[in-house]
C-alpha cells in the first residue's frame, strides 16, 4: 500500500484493476437496467432541475426538462434507493484504500451514477474541472472514487487526469462572474498533453484527489458508458457551502451517519 499511497501522493490518482468481482458488477447493473427501464416508460413531465439539490434525494437527471426526446444523463444518490449501491459505497476494498490516501478517517460524502450519452447526443463530453470548485471544504482531504460498470477504453469517452495536477493551484470555473463548471485550459495555460486516460474492464476503480484536473472525451460508441461515482472526505473536512449534499447545518445527524472510520 506504500506504493500506492506514494503514487497517488505523486500524480494524484490512483487505479486498480478488477478491484470489484464481475459477480457484483453484474448484480448493479441488472439494478441499473431494471431503473433506467422504468424511468424512461414514465409519461410524467420532467421538473426544472434548476437549484440547489435537497441534500439526500435519489432522482435522475435528463439533458432537457422537456419529455420530448428526454435522455437520462445521471442518477443521483443510487446508494439512498439501492441495498447493493450502499454496499457498494461502504465496500472494505474501496474504503481501505480511501482511508489511506486521505489520512486516516472517512465520512461518505455523495454518489452518482453517470450515463455517458453517445457521441450524437447531449452532454458527451465532459469538460475539464476540479471536483474541489463544486463543493470547497476547510481542507482538501476529499477523494472521488470511479467504478466502471462496463469495460471502458478509448472509443467511449474514459475518464481523463492530468497527472500531477492536484498540486497546482485551484483554478476558476467562472466565466463573466457566473459559475460554469469547467476551467478555460487555454487562459490558464494547462498542460493536457500530461492527461492520461483511465481504461479497463468493468470492475476497474480509479481514485483521484478533489483538486485533481480531469474530464472525459466523446463516447464515440452507439451506446451509453456507465461509471458510478462516489465521494468521500475526512472527519476534519467540513463543507464551506450547502452543495446538496449531507450538510452539518442542514442536518447533523445525518451528516454525522455518513461516517465510515473516525469519530
Amino acid at each position: 500500500m506504500e506504493k500506492d499511497l506514494n503514487f497517488y501522493k505523486k500524480n494524484g490518482y490512483l487505479v486498480k484493476k478488477n478491484l470489484i468481482p464481475l459477480k457484483t458488477i453484474n448484480k448493479i447493473n441488472k439494478i441499473v437496467n431494471d431503473v433506467v427501464t422504468k424511468e424512461k416508460r414514465k409519461k410524467t413531465k420532467i421538473k426544472n432541475q434548476g437549484g440547489t439539490q435537497s441534500y439526500d434525494n435519489y432522482h435522475f437527471v435528463y439533458n432537457s426538462n422537456t419529455s420530448k426526446n428526454k435522455e437520462i444523463l445521471r442518477l443521483n444518490n443510487p446508494q439512498n434507493r439501492h441495498r447493493l449501491f450502499h454496499n457498494l459505497s461502504r465496500n472494505k476494498k474501496i474504503i481501505s484504500i480511501v482511508r489511506k490516501l486521505i489520512g486516516g478517517t472517512v465520512r461518505f460524502h455523495l454518489g452518482k451514477l453517470n450515463f455517458k450519452l453517445p457521441n450524437k447526443k447531449k452532454g458527451s463530453e465532459i469538460a475539464w474541472h476540479q471536483d474541489w470548485a463544486f463543493y470547497p471544504h476547510t481542507n482538501d482531504d476529499l477523494i472521488t472514487v470511479g467504478i466502471y460498470l462496463e469495460d471502458c477504453f478509448e472509443k467511449n469517452g474514459p475518464l481523463k487526469i492530468i497527472k500531477e495536477s492536484h498540486k497546482k493551484k485551484l483554478f476558476s470555473h467562472h466565466k463573466n462572474n457566473y459559475f460554469v463548471g469547467k476551467i478555460n485550459t487555454k487562459i490558464n495555460k494547462i498542460d493536457l498533453k500530461k492527461s492520461i486516460s483511465v481504461v479497463g474492464t468493468a470492475g476497474t476503480v480509479v481514485f483521484f484527489h478533489c483538486r485533481s484536473i480531469h474530464g472525459s472525451a466523446h463516447n464515440h460508441m452507439d451506446s451509453s458508458r456507465p461509471l458510478i461515482l462516489f465521494g468521500y472526505r475526512a472527519c476534519d473536512a467540513w463543507p464551506l457551502i450547502n452543495d446538496g449534499n449531507p450538510h452539518p447545518e442542514v442536518n447533523c445527524e445525518n451528516y454525522d451517519k455518513k461516517k465510515i472510520i473516525g469519530k
